[in-house]
C-alpha cells in the first residue's frame, strides 16, 4: 500500500477526530410564546423542543437572528455551543457590534437572554420587545427600538461584559446548515457542556497528528 494512500487515510482519521465530537440536535419551534409582537414580528421568548443525544427537552428558546425565517413545527438540525466560549461555527462569528469581539457580542446577548427570562420580564410585552430587539440589533447591525428600551439594554449588556460577565449558562443552538433556521439561545440548557471546547479538540488533533508523523517516519525507516 503506497504512502500516499496511508497518508490520506490517516488524514481522514484526523478530520474525524474533531468532527466526531460535534453533536447535532433536532430543534423545533412549537409556539410563539404568549404571542407578544412588535413591528409586525413575534418577539421572544418562544417555546421549542430539543431532542437527540439523550436529550428530550421543551421550554423557552430565544431568537438572536432577525433576518432568517423559522417556521412552527418544522424541525431542523442544530449544533450547540456555550455562549461563554463561541467558535467559528456560530452564525455571527464574523459580526462586530461597534468594535466588540464576537465573544463579547455573544456574552452580551447571553446577559440579555437571562434578563428576558426574569419573572418580571418574561410575560411583559414591553420587556419582551425591548430585550428581543436589543439582541437582534447586536447581531443585525440595526438600530430598531420600537418601545424605547432596546438601546439602554444594549449599553447595560456590554457594561456587564466589560465588568467580567460571561454567558456560561446559555447555549447557542446554531442551525446546520446555517440557512435552515434562525439561531436560538437557551438559558440553563438541557446539556451540561454543549460541546467540547476548542482547546480539547486541539489536544485531540495534535495527538492524532503526532501519531501520523510517527507512523510515517516508522514506515520510512522500515522501507
Amino acid at each position: 500500500m503506497s504512502r500516499s494512500v496511508w497518508t490520506l487515510g490517516m488524514t481522514g482519521i484526523l478530520v474525524f477526530a474533531s468532527g466526531a465530537f460535534a453533536q447535532n440536535y433536532t430543534m423545533d419551534l412549537t409556539s410563539v410564546g404568549d404571542g407578544a409582537n412588535a413591528d409586525g414580528v413575534y418577539v421572544s421568548p418562544y417555546q421549542g423542543t430539543i431532542t437527540g443525544n439523550g436529550v428530550n427537552w421543551s421550554g423557552y428558546v430565544i431568537c438572536d437572528d432577525f433576518t432568517t425565517e423559522s417556521f412552527l413545527n418544522t424541525p431542523w438540525s442544530a449544533t450547540a455551543t456555550s455562549a461563554a466560549s463561541v467558535n467559528s461555527t456560530v452564525k455571527f462569528a464574523n459580526v462586530s457590534y461597534q468594535g466588540h469581539s464576537a465573544q463579547d457580542d455573544y456574552n452580551a446577548v447571553a446577559w440579555l437572554a437571562n434578563g428576558l427570562l426574569q419573572a418580571s420580564n418574561v410575560n411583559s410585552w414591553t420587556a419582551q420587545t425591548n430585550f428581543s430587539f436589543a439582541i437582534w440589533d447586536i447581531f443585525d447591525g440595526a438600530s430598531t427600538d420600537p418601545s424605547g428600551g432596546a438601546t439602554a439594554l444594549i449599553t447595560s449588556a456590554f457594561n456587564a461584559v466589560k465588568g467580567g460577565y460571561v454567558g456560561s449558562n446559555v447555549a447557542v443552538f446554531t442551525p446546520n446548515p446555517l440557512s435552515a433556521s434562525q439561531e436560538f439561545l437557551v438559558v440553563n440548557p438541557p446539556i451540561a457542556t454543549p460541546e467540547p471546547s476548542s482547546v480539547a479538540l486541539l489536544v485531540i488533533d495534535l495527538a492524532v497528528a503526532l501519531g501520523l508523523i510517527f507512523f510515517l517516519r516508522r514506515r520510512s525507516v522500515q522501507a
